[in-house]
């Protein structure tokens, strides 16, 4: 598919619906994190033992862990849950079939499967790690994970993707792909594919795709939070709720055994106090003030983390008044990135195009430069903002409605800093209005932000799909998309995905326009090691945790 027929089919069937950051990252990265690479694979590797340097790493103590956001468990059932905070905790006890060994490079490797294969498009084989083992204790008693356990797995999680009750958070789109799963022997899992599925190994990898031991599941339904649930083969075995926070044992039989003895896993509360009286090991700085105390603190150790929920707003461009591309660039221009990220966010926030700059396929800055909103000085976006603007008829709209997340504001005061740019740079018939996510959401279902209302909103979107940058694309700009250019999208390498964004720059962004991804802060204490975060499910990398003395 050349550019010219992808940019028409874009712009006929979307509807509203970097480099540079890595380099960032790795500049911030500290001689401990640099100490501590993940072990790469390739398809038909097996793993070896999981030691990540070849100096052997100090071994033992605890990690008191605070993480970005308070628990909210729905269900300890991985395939019925929808709640990320869940991942928490399940992701900790249970293992994956796949895991993302490195985020930032979208490299997947390997967890219950230590090595995969594809002989053919129709075909993946899957041959399982033979030190895994589920946790000691009742019913599973240490027993091995056998592809019996893989299959019963698979198969439920099918029957759930087509029946369709699972929640969207699930994304089981590939599974559906799945014809039937065989087991040959040798400890190989194999499966028949109905078509080629190129996120299949993605989803294996998923947030919420966690093999648990068919000897519990037909108890989820007496009582999906009994903590009893809780044994799994990943890393760590659950030990207790000690009030807020979970408490863990390393499961030191399994593939995977970790570096420490124990992890206490906790919500962001009260950070500062419990880091100074020695409560907390590392912990987010989710307010910009405990990030400026915590820089005061004698050997803390630094790392940035990026908001896993993009900053975004949509407008539906099928019918008037987004349908005139010119209104929505006034718009981007109006709210140039550089000028939200100092003026609403105190410069803890990247610019955004069509994908994040987490993904190291984003425009970096010098392309998006090219487009409204980018430009390295705001006002000169300002003044071609007005000029789109009056030349799109936007002000006979007369009042254009702001609708700000009650979640959102006040914490960033974006229904006066967002709004007054507006009115200061197109004109004064902007006005904000201060909303539940949840009636957000069903307005932007039932098309509200458009189709003759002047109208849009300003706040988090949902959360990023996974490591995948093509998975971003789709997820966010595809979902109109015929099966041939899905398929088209899907072989996109790094430079195909910088030419789609560019083209979608050029049909309005499908109504789906990105301001910033925010940055928070992860602070440590001296003398704990562990990988760089990042803004996707990384509970399976608190195995490469180690304590120094």
């Amino acid at each position: 598919m050349n550019r010219l027929s992808r940019r028409a089919l874009l712009a006929g069937t979307l509807t509203a619906g970097s480099a540079a950051l890595g380099t960032a990252l790795l500049a911030r990265r500290s001689p401990v994190d640099q100490a501590v690479p993940l072990p790469a694979s390739s398809p038909a590797e097996s793993l070896p033992s999981p030691l990540p340097s070849p100096t052997p790493l100090p071994r033992g103590g605890t990690a008191r862990l605070a993480v970005a956001s308070s628990f909210d468990f729905d269900t300890f059932d991985a395939l019925r849950s929808g709640e990320p905070s869940t991942v928490e905790l399940l992701g900790r006890v249970h293992a994956r079939l796949l895991q993302w060994d490195d985020p930032f490079a979208a490299r997947i490797g390997p967890d219950l499967a230590a090595a995969r294969e594809q002989p053919d498009p129709l075909t993946l084989l899957l041959r399982l790690d033979m030190r895994a083992r589920w946790h000691d204790v009742p019913p599973l008693a240490g027993r091995p994970v056998i592809p019996d356990d893989v299959r019963l797995h698979l198969e439920r999680a099918l029957a759930i993707a087509r029946a369709g009750t699972a929640p969207l958070a699930q994304r089981t789109a590939p599974l559906r792909d799945i014809a039937r799963v065989e087991l040959p022997g040798d400890g190989i899992v194999r499966l028949v594919l109905a078509r080629p599925s190129p996120l299949l190994e993605s989803a294996f990898a998923g947030e919420f795709a966690l093999v648990q031991p068919p000897e519990l599941t037909a108890r989820f339904e007496a009582d999906p939070l009994d903590p009893a649930l809780l044994v799994g083969c990943g890393a760590w075995r659950f030990s207790s709720f000690d009030g807020d926070v979970i408490r863990l044992a390393a499961h030191t039989g399994g593939h995977r055994p970790p570096f420490l003895d124990a992890l206490a896993i906790s919500p962001p509360v009260d950070l500062l106090e419990r880091y100074r009286s020695e409560g907390l090991d590392e912990f987010p700085a989710l307010d910009p003030r405990d990030a400026a105390a915590a820089r005061a603190l004698p050997g803390i150790q630094e790392a940035p983390l990026l908001r896993r929920e993009p900053v975004v707003s949509t407008f539906a461009i099928t019918g008037p008044p987004w349908s005139d591309a010119r209104l929505l660039s006034a718009i981007s221009a109006a709210l140039n990135r550089r000028w939200l990220i100092e003026n609403l966010f105190a410069g803890r926030a990247l610019p955004s195009g069509p994908l994040p700059p987490v993904y190291a396929a984003a425009l970096g800055e010098a392309d998006l430069a090219a487009f409204p909103g980018y430009a390295n000085d705001p006002d000169t976006d300002a003044r071609a903002a007005r000029r789109r603007w009056e030349a799109g008829g936007g002000p006979a709209l007369g009042t254009v409605s702001v609708d700000i997340p009650a979640i959102f504001d006040p914490r960033y005061a974006a229904s006066a800093v967002v709004v007054d740019r507006l009115n200061a740079v197109l004109g004064p018939q902007f006005r904000p209005a201060i909303l539940g996510y949840p009636e957000i959401a069903r307005r932007v279902q039932g098309g509200f932000y458009g189709h003759g209302r002047a109208a849009f909103w300003f706040g988090w979107g949902p959360p990023l799909p996974s490591p995948d940058p093509r998975e971003a694309v789709l997820d966010t700009f595809g979902h109109r998309l015929d099966g041939a250019t899905l398929l088209a999208l899907l072989k996109e390498d790094a430079a195909g995905l910088r030419a789609v964004q560019r083209d979608l720059f050029a049909v309005g962004l499908g109504g789906v326009v990105h301001w910033v991804q925010q940055v928070t802060e992860i602070f440590r204490r001296p003398g704990l090691a562990g990988p760089l975060p990042s803004p996707f499910w990384d509970g399976h990398r608190d195995v490469w945790r180690y304590r120094i003395g």
